[in-house]
């Protein structure tokens, strides 16, 4: 060790002390006997344990890993059955689809969705009556140039009717809707419920003014796709 006084500089050993020697071997030994007493309290502790006490923990600790479990795999099946689309099925859809596959490329086809969410027999009417009578509105009555969505020569009294007595609806959900409703009538009221009682269409109350010929084509080519949509 060195001492610096003023300019002169002097080297001088300094012996360890002992005491500080001493101080550092007590506490060696201290904390070696302090973990001595620490492994000695746990084992003792251990020892006082009940088998009553043991199989309460394991039975905490199983169910606490079971209940992990079963969230881990309720949260899977939650996040798989978010990406899956449910598929419900829709008899007005079936419906729905049957009839524009029917009436494919013709103008009734655009009519379907509202049709299909009718009574199935008064649907049938609609989608009979509509083919004898425009081809399913290929040959329609218009007004001033424009198309009056009269598929099944009605004469209803409106608004808005043709110089030759049809009446004119503002869109094919309309036409739909007044139609049916005629229909539901005939069919509930006085149970005009075949194609044959349902002639009174083609001719009123009477086919005293038709052929006989015509009368029966009429009730055959309705029936034919009356019974078509399956009544």
């Amino acid at each position: 060790m060195d001492i610096e006084i003023g300019n002169l500089r002097e080297k001088r050993r300094v012996k360890p002390s002992f005491c500080n020697f001493g101080r550092q071997f007590m506490t060696k030994k201290y904390i070696k006997k302090r973990k001595y007493y620490l492994l000695s309290s746990i084992i003792d502790q251990l020892g006082n344990i009940r088998i009553d006490d043991v199989f309460y923990v394991s039975l905490v600790g199983v169910s606490i890993i079971y209940g992990a479990l079963i969230y881990g795999v309720g949260e899977k099946i939650e996040s798989e059955m978010s990406n899956i689309k449910p598929v419900i099925y829709n008899q007005h859809t079936e419906f729905e689809e049957e009839i524009k596959t029917m009436a494919k490329g013709y103008p009734i086809e655009r009519m379907a969705r509202y049709i299909s969410r009718k009574d199935r027999k008064t649907a049938a009417f609609l989608i009979g009556v509509a083919k004898k009578e425009s081809n399913w509105g290929l040959y329609t009555p218009k007004l001033n140039g424009q198309e009056c969505y009269n598929y099944w020569g009605y004469r209803g009294v409106s608004e808005r009717m043709t110089p030759g007595g049809y009446t004119c609806f503002s869109s094919p959900g309309e036409a739909v809707r007044v139609i049916s409703k005629r229909i539901d009538n005939l069919v509930r009221e006085s149970s005009l419920d075949t194609p044959e009682k349902m002639v009174v269409w083609k001719c009123g109350w009477s086919c005293a003014g038709h052929s006989p010929e015509a009368v029966k084509k009429w009730i055959s080519d309705v029936a034919y796709y009356y019974e078509k949509v399956g009544i």
